[in-house]
């Protein structure tokens, strides 16, 4: 632990031993509030303003080596001095409570570097495969609202209206027509852009009826414009879930049972390093930060 450089590192426990240089020492950076939650747990026999803990290694055969800076008093000079000096004064067991607690801080430390390493990465591949995820959607778009959608057509279901059906085969119909752009089509990325953007579904009959109930307006009176009117901008969107009630529904389900079923990837600990984890309070530091992500080692 190199807490004037701001480092953790540790060792795979089969490969304790090895020289510092090979690459099997795992390096981590400690921010600043963490290094002060930390200091604040391991209690003023390690650490006090007057006498600061900045190194600390520990072995597997229990031994350690331990860097601190006492503040002195020069009596000549009248002042303060700052010197480093190697401490020695710890038991076996106070040297491997702090071992305990320094293994907790590499666990936070490495639980943020990964969730800010996936937030890196997922910006890095918004920003990269936008007008291509865009592209893809447009494809695959149509062929979900068709599919979630099917049923509405099958000879049993019976109209709730005069001409349901019929509307439903003619919406269908309509966005089977529509045509998604190919990027190769155009002279610039811009062009493509603005052609995804502008492209347009009609709403399905249940939410026009939504709309218009009964196929009126407001007023229960007037006759509202009729079904999948190009000029009704009321009847088209730009979005696949406003446009599908029945894709909206879909999307949603699946979307709870992937939530429900999705498996988190969790880091088991001792019981000990669980209890000074806690102890560092690194919610309070990090507010994405998931303590249930720790789980204690039986």
């Amino acid at each position: 632990m190199d807490l004037i450089n701001d480092k953790i590192l540790i060792a795979p426990a089969d490969q304790t031993g090895i020289p510092e240089t090979n690459n099997a020492f795992i390096n981590l950076t400690i921010d600043a509030e963490l290094k002060e939650s930390f200091l604040s747990t391991v209690g003023s026999f390690w650490h006090n303003e007057n006498d600061k803990l900045e190194f600390f290694g520990y072995y597997n055969d229990g031994t350690y080596y331990c860097q601190r800076n006492r503040l002195r008093y020069d009596f000549k000079s009248t002042s303060n001095y700052w010197a480093e000096y190697s401490f020695k004064g710890a038991t076996v067991q106070q040297a491997n409570d702090l071992y305990v607690k320094a293994q907790a801080l590499f666990a936070i430390a490495g639980a943020v570097k990964s969730q800010e390493a996936i937030k890196r990465i997922e910006a890095v591949e918004k920003e990269i495969s936008f007008f291509e995820t865009k592209w893809l959607k447009r494809i695959r778009e149509k062929k979900l609202i068709l599919a979630s959608s099917d049923w509405r057509i099958l000879p049993d279901v019976v109209d709730s209206y005069e001409g349901e059906k019929q509307r439903w085969i003619d919406w269908r119909a309509k966005i089977r027509s529509i045509a998604v752009a190919n990027p190769e089509e155009f002279d610039t990325p811009l062009d493509f852009a603005k052609s995804l953007w502008q492209a347009v579904y009609p709403i399905d009959p249940k939410n026009y009826r939504k709309i218009y109930p009964n196929d009126m307006l407001e007023d229960g009176v007037t006759p509202a414009p009729a079904f999948m009117d190009p000029d009704d901008p009321n009847q088209w969107t730009k979005y696949d879930d406003d446009a599908s009630s029945d894709y909206l529904d879909d999307r949603m389900i699946n979307r709870l049972i992937y939530a429900k079923q999705r498996g988190t990837s969790r880091r088991k600990v001792k019981k000990d390093i669980f209890d000074a984890i806690k102890l560092m309070q690194a919610e309070a530091i990090y507010p994405d930060f998931d303590m249930s992500l720790f789980q204690i080692e039986e």
